[in-house]
């Protein structure tokens, strides 16, 4: 069996979570008065499906995939409704695949990158002190009483 990487690279890592920031999106003029309101739920539903989409963080370029995950209901509303929307992405390439990008959604996506990672540091320096601070110990002896105070009769 292939060892699987240790490096998030997109691919493997599925947040937990999503930032969203309310007021910036309506704060963008294209958003708030030059999409329609279906047109910012597409819109809406393309940047959070980017977390966890088969490019992610990016989106595929086809019509045929897009309608889906911008919640369109059918690719005739997508085509009427995409250039609105797709002002906001940029195309770009990579490994060899064209897709779409969002500047914002990169951004966030870097931070929850390092946020994982800082959270998977965090854990496994934990898993190595304790494993170092018993090694070569005797066992503590539990023959005395803690300071800790606790009524049995609540448990």
């Amino acid at each position: 069996m292939a060892k699987k990487s240790s490096k998030l690279n997109g691919q493997e890592y599925q947040p937990p979570y999503q930032f969203w920031h309310e007021p910036q999106f309506w704060a963008d003029e294209c958003v708030s008065r030059g999409m329609t309101y279906l047109q910012r739920h597409f819109y809406r539903a393309l940047l959070q499906a980017a977390f966890y989409c088969s490019t992610r963080p990016y989106l595929p370029i086809s019509d045929d995939e897009l309608w889906k995950l911008a919640d369109a209901g059918s690719l005739e509303n997508w085509v009427q409704n995409k250039d609105a929307i797709l002002i906001k992405f940029q195309k770009t390439t990579v490994r060899s695949v064209e897709v779409l990008s969002h500047k914002r959604l990169m951004r966030d996506w870097i931070k929850l990158i390092e946020g994982s990672e800082k959270q998977s540091k965090r854990r496994s320096g934990k898993r190595t002190q304790k494993a170092k601070s018993t090694v070569g110990e005797e066992p503590s002896e539990n023959d005395r009483d803690s300071d800790i105070e606790a009524n049995e009769d609540e448990l």
